[in-house]
């Protein structure tokens, strides 16, 4: 009794997604890139009448996790070590927008208690970068929810993050350069290097 219960459950385990999914990917790596009915010709399943949609929501769900991609009716698997570099700078660039939206934060804080309202950064904002020669038309409408630029001249838009990155970096660098120069006078400091 006890071996014809595992016999069971081995063979519904080839009829799950999981043994599938498995069975798929094997087979896209091996043939470096195949076609939905090579693939369902290749895969042996006991219930040949789900086969096909299986194997279809197994394509659908790895191509929707970036796993595989389709071009002219073949799947091939993405190139995972491209797919870990692009999410790397995506989590850097996240983590510079956190630095500087915190040094925002602070320096408005700042500014606040030294009552220098007329210095405070609020977001969004842009800064058109010209030939200062170029004549500029700008034209809004009345909620300014969009504007229009034309220019004589080629423009170069910079978003907010690139100035308070800019912002940043220079103001870290006025400490730290305000920081050396006390240490240089004090001949008792502690030298780092």
């Amino acid at each position: 009794m006890r071996g014809d219960y595992s016999d069971n459950i081995s063979e519904n385990k080839k009829e799950g997604l999981k043994f599938i999914a498995s069975s798929v990917y094997k087979l896209i790596k091996q043939e470096n890139g195949c076609t939905y009915n090579f693939i369902c010709e290749n895969i042996d399943l006991p219930n040949r009448r789900t086969l096909h949609r299986r194997i279809y929501d197994v394509l659908n769900v790895m191509k929707a996790v970036n796993l595989i991609d389709k071009k002219d009716k073949k799947y091939y698997l993405i190139n995972s070590q491209e797919t870990i570099n692009r999410k790397r700078e995506e989590l850097s660039k996240l983590q510079d927008m956190k630095t500087v939206f915190e040094y925002l934060v602070s320096k408005n804080k700042r500014n606040k208690e030294n009552n220098r309202n007329s210095d405070k950064l609020f977001l969004p904002f842009m800064i058109i970068k010209t030939d200062p020669k170029a004549v500029i038309n700008c034209d809004t409408n009345e909620e300014r929810s969009f504007f229009t630029f034309k220019s004589s001249e080629e423009v170069e838009l910079v978003e907010d993050l690139d100035v308070l990155k800019e912002l940043y970096i220079n103001d870290n660098k006025i400490h730290i350069k305000k920081n050396q120069k006390s240490d240089q006078m004090n001949p008792f400091a502690p030298y780092f290097f």
